[in-house]
């Protein structure tokens, strides 16, 4: 093991950079080690080429038809990113939109109360959904994180650990299952590393900072006892990062009128009082720079106990939210891996994998609050406020900063993976590989420990004349415990999983033998989930709801290789052709069965061209999530819009029908599914010695996208809508209508107020409803997308140095998304909050006598702003937003290996990202200032990174 003195020397590697190499391209030579040196440089292993694995259950043969992009460690430390999830967001083919769900699965994306609580992180491929990319460790699954809404955590092992990662940009379910219809994502981990590595790292952007050390430790023996050869490894991470506060940036603030945006510290009704607060009044008047007609006074500093509206400010009094919130949280994350492989008998091998990452995120909000109401009984109720009427509520602004500070959202995440798997070599090379793996993930989306505030019971003290929300004055330890308590959201998500695998020839063809897998899988899930806070005017503690669901999934899965002809047949322009059949059929416990198969062909012309193409079948089945009530579930009544002209959905009042509305999770939910279909080429021109150049058209047919009900509010707005969105409409007769009686109720709207309701009510009101609208999540979406991926890479050894140039780009040339049947298909790109259908990275580099240079272009191509603000409301113009390009530069030093220093074995690097300090593009909507999925706030990042190998 590594001792402590070592921890603190700094690390890293800048290596000779490659665009992500494909499954054909070259390999790290003898003749380029200079430039891209072997960083696992002793280990043990014979082959030090990449060997392509993802994407087959077969053994010796490269995946056939699906293009894989592998990085390989040196081209991810070259980088000069920290961890695998800003490393993978450099491809073109991730998009860093949201989900259909809603939610932003980045750190920074949503804080607190948002759709990514927890503060993880995914990878979404082709911008489809991060739900539909599949993430793996060595090839086997991971547990879910997430507490109400479930996902896969991309951040799962630490660089120091990882050996390659290999993207399968393909539809994949008939090989791994659910999950995998825009692709895999496969990290693969070192397996034989002789010696001992350690790194640090420092970072630094405009607004926060970022250390970082790692180490690695392995060994290799030849025999243990009556055992043969083994080897272990292992690995450990460690991250403090600094918060970054929002008012470090100015397109995070509030008020964005210096970018011609509005000051959003009022929003309607709503605003960011400072203290003391305000008292809003509706009025018809427009103020433009807040975009609203509310009238805002500001509150006079003082107790404030006898006011009049004389006394009231004409201005408000106003704060901005940034001053005291975070727009990333400070993290503290520590990460370990360790890897045994040991030769039991001649035949039989053992291995074990374990890894672990604790995360402890801290986040700072403003909680305020625009809704605290006064009655005119309120010993602090002010008299004479122009545009209330006498005796009418009033509603104050009010700040809880004074009282809680800011409210700190703490988000801890544990997660661990552990696998043991045998691997047996049967007679006439068959083998068997059987394994278990076990996972847990604990964490708490919504964590406000001993700093929420419960409404209820402020409301409640302020009725009783204890608390007066006019003041300035801090509230006493007595007053605070009336109203401040806890709220916490924790989930625990677990994960089993046994696999067995036959694997060999079957017989020879002319063309070679034909190969088999054969296996069966066994999946157990399960989450359980509590909810509880402070509720009710007494601020008592209470669980909202404890809740756990599991399922279990049974799996078959079977592929056949196929050899149709190899070059020792000597046929004109065929060298090889390669044809793999696969198919899967997985049955689950709670929704039924599905069945995928898949087709893949590569016909390689020669050594310079190849072809390939597959077609197959993907699903993804709805998450434990998804379909329990008990995580997340709200109805409640109210008057809603109807203009549907349907004559057995009575109104209220004109214009209006009293509604019953359900949203949440719904187990009637079924798998998404899609077709894929892929062809494209490799080329190696023997006339351009070091030249690749590649291409892929992907086409993606996906149905039955599970989404929260983005159009409720068109449900009844017209004849047409009612009849589009018929199936979600449930119109009521009440006649007869006995309240509390179920029996007496109209049988739809019996079937629904049965249903679980864990954050609304429904009480008193059931005879009032006239029609029952069900917007819970739903499968609901379509989106057929087709695209191209383009790669290209020359490499020259000079005498003036090693040199190499690549790129890769992504063009998505169609996007289409129908939001329910029957309705006519959207553009689902270059739009706002959609995918950009054009993005590229770009990269030249030199290294000659282990320095070496490497500069990267990030392209982000033009797109429209469709989200654009409103004044008054009327939305102005549409924005195009112009293509962007950002640099990024490594310079790095590794001593040469024949020293005989000390120095031997150092490598050091330093790495910017947005060498030019590029501002993001103004991109105004409502609230925000610039557009956080295609562009940053960070500013140019500076990297040191500094590795000592032993």
């Amino acid at each position: 093991m590594l001792g402590t003195a070592a921890l603190p020397l700094i690390v890293t590697a800048a290596l000779i950079s490659f665009t992500p190499a494909h499954a054909q391209d070259i390999p790290v030579t003898q003749e380029n080690t200079a430039a891209a040196p072997d960083v696992d440089s002793k280990s043990t292993d014979k082959d030090t080429t990449v060997v392509v694995v993802t994407g087959t259950n077969i053994k010796g043969i490269k995946p056939v038809g699906s293009e894989t992009t592998t990085m390989k460690r040196e081209e991810i430390l070259a980088t000069g990113l920290t961890n695998v999830t800003d490393v993978l967001r450099t491809l073109p083919q991730v998009q860093n939109t949201g989900d259909p769900n809603g939610a932003t699965m980045r750190e920074g994306g949503t804080a607190g109360y948002g759709g990514n609580s927890t503060q993880g992180t995914t990878i979404n491929l082709r911008g489809i959904g991060s739900s539909a990319t599949l993430t793996l460790v060595d090839g086997h699954r991971l547990a879910p994180s997430g507490a109400a809404l479930t996902f896969t955590e991309a951040t799962q092992v630490p660089i120091a650990a990882v050996e390659r990662i290999e993207i399968v940009s393909d539809g994949a379910s008939a090989i791994y299952g659910s999950d995998a219809v825009s692709g895999v994502i496969n990290f693969v981990l070192r397996k034989r590393y002789n010696g001992a590595e350690v790194t640090g790292r420092y970072s630094v952007n405009k607004g926060a900072d970022e250390k970082g050390v790692s180490a690695t430790a392995g060994h290799s023996w030849n025999n243990v006892g009556k055992f043969g050869e083994g080897n272990a490894i292992f690995s450990m991470d460690f991250t403090d990062r600094s918060a970054f506060a929002r008012n470090k940036s100015p397109y995070l603030m509030q008020d964005l009128t210096r970018f011609g945006g509005l000051d959003n510290r009022i929003n309607g009704a709503t605003a960011t009082p400072g203290t003391p607060g305000n008292i809003v009044v509706t009025t018809t008047t427009y103020f433009p720079v807040y975009g609203t007609t509310y009238n805002t006074y500001g509150l006079p500093n003082g107790t404030n106990e006898h006011l009049t509206g004389a006394d009231l400010l004409a201005a408000p009094n106003l704060v901005d939210s940034a001053d005291y919130a975070d727009y990333i949280g400070a993290l503290k994350r520590q990460q370990y891996v360790f890897i045994l492989n040991q030769s039991i008998t001649p035949w039989l091998d053992f291995s074990y994998e374990g890894f672990y990452t604790h995360r402890e995120t801290i986040s700072r909000a403003l909680y305020t609050n625009s809704a605290i109401k006064l009655t005119a009984a309120s010993p602090f109720y002010i008299q004479g406020v122009p545009g209330i009427a006498p005796g009418a509520d009033e509603t104050v602004q009010y700040n809880f900063y004074k009282d809680i500070g800011a409210q700190t959202t703490y988000n801890p995440d544990t997660t661990w993976t552990q696998t043991a798997s045998l691997k047996a070599r049967l007679p006439k090379s068959w083998s068997a590989d059987g394994y278990a793996t076990f996972g847990r993930d604990a964490t708490c989306g919504i964590c406000n420990i001993n700093n929420n505030v419960d409404v209820d019971a402020f409301n409640f003290q302020i009725a009783q004349g204890n608390i007066n929300p006019l003041s300035s004055t801090p509230l006493t330890d007595a007053q605070k415990a009336t109203f401040i308590g806890t709220n916490i959201q924790a989930s625990t998500n677990k994960m089993a999983d046994f696999g067995l695998k036959f694997t060999g020839p079957l017989f020879s063809l002319p063309a070679g033998p034909v190969r088999l897998a054969v296996g069966a899988e066994h999946q157990y899930n399960e989450q359980h989930l509590s909810n509880g806070a402070n509720r009710g005017t007494d601020n008592h503690f209470q669980w909202d709801n404890i809740t756990t669901s599991n399922r279990t999934v049974d799996s078959a899965y079977l592929e056949v290789f196929i050899p149709v002809i190899s070059r020792d047949m000597n046929i004109p322009l065929v060298q090889d052709i390669n044809l793999d059949l696969a198919g899967r059929y997985d049955k689950y416990s709670d929704f039924g069965d599905t069945s995928n198969p898949k087709i893949g062909i590569t016909w390689d012309v020669n050594d310079e061209l190849s072809f390939r193409g597959s077609w197959g079948t993907s699903f993804r089945a709805p998450s434990l999530t998804d379909t329990n009530a008990n995580v997340f579930s709200y109805a409640g009544i109210f008057p809603f819009p109807n203009n549907s002209g349907d004559p057995n959905i009575a109104q209220a009042f004109p214009g209006y029908s009293y509604a019953l509305m359900f949203i949440g999770a719904n187990p009637d939910l079924r798998p998404e599914e899609a077709t894929t279909w892929s062809a494209g080429f490799d080329y190696k021109p023997a006339w351009v010695d070091g030249l690749s150049v590649g291409s892929t058209y992907y086409d993606i047919a996906y149905d039955n996208q599970i989404v929260f009900q983005p159009t409720v509010n068109l449900f009844l707005s017209s004849p047409e809508n009612r009849a589009v969105y018929s199936k979600y409409i449930h119109p009521v007769d009440n006649t007869g209508c006995v309240e509390g009686d179920s029996s007496t109720y109209d049988p739809e709207l019996a079937k629904y107020v049965a249903l679980p309701n864990l954050y609304g009510s429904t009480v008193g009101q059931v005879c009032q409803v006239q029609v029952v609208l069900d917007a819970r999540e739903t499968n609901m979406a379509a989106t057929h997308q087709y695209g191209v991926d383009l790669h290209a890479t020359y490499v020259r050894n000079t005498s003036y140095g090693f040199l190499n140039f690549g790129g890769s780009v992504t063009k998505i040339l169609s996007s289409k998304q129908t939001i329910v049947e029957g309705t006519d298909a959207i553009s689902a790109i270059d739009h706002y909050s959609y995918p950009v259908s054009l993005r590229g990275r770009f990269n030249a580099g030199w290294a000659k006598n282990g320095w070496n240079v490497n500069l990267f272009a990030n392209y982000v191509g033009g797109y429209l702003n469709d989200q654009t603000l409103s004044d008054n409301g009327v939305q102005r113009p549409f924005q195009k937003v112009k293509a962007n390009t950002t640099y990024d530069l490594g310079v790095g030093y590794m001593v040469p290996q024949d020293s005989t220093s000390f120095a031997k074995g150092v490598r050091v690097s330093l790495n910017i990202q947005n060498v030019l300090n590029q501002a993001p593009q103004i991109v105004l909507t409502n609230n925000s200032a610039y557009d956080p999925a295609n562009s940053s706030i960070l500013g140019r990042v500076f990297s040191l990174q500094l590795t000592k190998a032993f």
